[in-house]
C-alpha cells in the first residue's frame, strides 16, 4: 500500500500538502546539483511506483548519505527544501553576559574607549540587555512569592537589598546606565583612539589588547552571532521552547550581583525542560546552488574571545 500524503501547517497557519510532484522535483534537482558540486553520484533516483512521500524519504536518505554535515527537510513558504547544517563548538547551558559595572573603575581615555567598544559590540550583534528577557521577569516574580514572615532578620535585609537592586534594573540608576549603552557614541574614530591610547597599568594594557582582538568580531564584513540561530528540531506548539540565542548573549550591569545570578538560575531551569540552542551554520540548497556549504569558525572565535574578555574585566581589572 502506498503511503498517504503528508499535510502540514505552513507559517501562515494554512494546511498544505507537501508530498507533491513539484516538491519532489525541486528536492531531486536540489540534491542532484549538490551531488554534482560534491563530485559524487547521488545514490537514488526517484522512479518506480512508490508514493511521492516514500520517494521524498528515500531522496532525503540519499542526500544525507553523501553530505558530511546534518541534513533537514524544512517547509519554506509552501515548498519543501533541504537544509544542510552544522553545530558549532559552544559551551552548553551558558549565558554570555557583558557587564559594564567595571567601567566605573576606569578613567579618562581608556574608559571612553571601553564603553564605545561595548556600545558598538552590542549594537553590531543586536544584543538585548537582561531586563528584556523572560528570565529577568521570572526572577523578579519569585521575590513576590517569598514568605516574609518566615525570614530571620539577616534574610529580610538580603531580600530588601535584592528588591532595591531589581528596582534599579527596572527604572533606577542601573536602568539608565544600560539604556545609555544603546544611545550616542562615547567617542568618534574608535580605531584612532585605540592606537593613540597610553594605558596607565598592565591591567589596562591587557584590556586594550582584548578590545583590539575583539574589533574584527564587529568588522563590517563580519557575521552577526544571532544569524546562527537555527532551531534544528523546531515544531509547532510544543510545551517548552528552547531559549533562543538572543536570550543567551546579553548586556548586563554586573555578572556577580544577585539579579544576574537569579536570572542565570531561571535560564538553567528553563533549559532542563527542553534543550539548549547553540550557534548553528546552515544553508537551504536549491537547484541553483553554486557552492558547497562551508561553515567557518566564527562562533568558536566569538566564544573564545568573549570568555577571555569577560574574565579579565571581572576578575583581573
Amino acid at each position: 500500500s502506498s503511503a498517504p500524503d503528508l499535510c502540514v501547517e505552513n507559517d501562515r497557519d494554512v494546511t498544505v500538502n507537501v508530498t507533491t510532484k513539484e516538491n519532489l522535483d525541486f528536492l531531486y534537482r536540489s540534491a542532484m546539483k549538490y551531488a554534482q558540486l560534491l563530485d559524487v553520484e547521488l545514490p537514488y533516483h526517484p522512479t518506480g511506483r512508490t508514493s511521492i512521500r516514500e520517494k521524498i524519504c528515500l531522496l532525503y536518505n540519499a542526500l544525507d548519505s553523501i553530505v558530511s554535515h546534518h541534513v533537514n527537510l524544512e517547509l519554506v513558504g509552501d515548498r519543501l527544501q533541504f537544509c544542510i547544517y552544522h553545530f558549532h563548538e559552544w559551551p552548553d547551558y551558558t549565558l554570555f553576559l557583558i557587564p559594564i559595572d567595571f567601567t566605573e573603575r576606569l578613567k579618562g581615555e581608556i574608559k571612553r574607549i571601553t564603553l564605545e567598544f561595548i556600545r558598538r559590540f552590542i549594537k553590531y550583534h543586536r544584543m538585548m540587555d537582561i531586563t528584556d528577557t523572560p528570565y529577568f521577569e521570572m526572577s523578579e516574580v519569585c521575590i513576590d512569592y517569598v514568605d516574609f514572615e518566615q525570614l530571620d532578620e539577616e534574610e529580610k535585609k538580603d531580600l530588601y537589598r535584592k528588591e532595591k537592586l531589581f528596582r534599579s534594573y527596572d527604572k533606577g540608576r542601573i536602568h539608565r546606565k544600560l539604556c545609555r549603552m544603546y544611545s550616542r557614541a562615547f567617542c568618534r574614530n574608535l580605531e584612532e583612539h585605540i592606537r593613540n591610547c597610553n594605558p596607565s597599568s598592565n591591567k589596562e594594557k591587557r584590556l586594550l589588547e582584548l578590545i583590539t582582538e575583539g574589533m574584527p568580531l564587529i568588522a563590517k564584513d563580519s557575521p552577526h552571532i544571532l544569524n546562527y540561530d537555527y532551531d534544528y528540531a523546531s515544531e509547532k506548539e510544543r510545551d517548552f521552547e528552547p531559549p533562543p540565542l538572543e536570550y543567551q548573549i546579553l548586556l548586563t550591569y554586573s555578572i556577580t550581583d544577585t539579579v544576574t545570578k537569579d536570572m542565570e538560575s531561571c535560564f538553567s531551569t528553563d533549559c532542563q525542560e527542553t534543550y539548549n540552542q547553540t550557534p548553528v551554520s546552515f544553508i537551504f540548497i536549491t537547484p541553483e546552488t553554486e557552492e558547497l556549504f562551508k561553515p567557518g569558525n566564527y562562533p568558536e572565535r566569538f566564544s573564545k574571545w568573549f570568555k577571555t574578555f569577560v574574565q579579565h574585566i571581572t576578575y583581573k581589572l
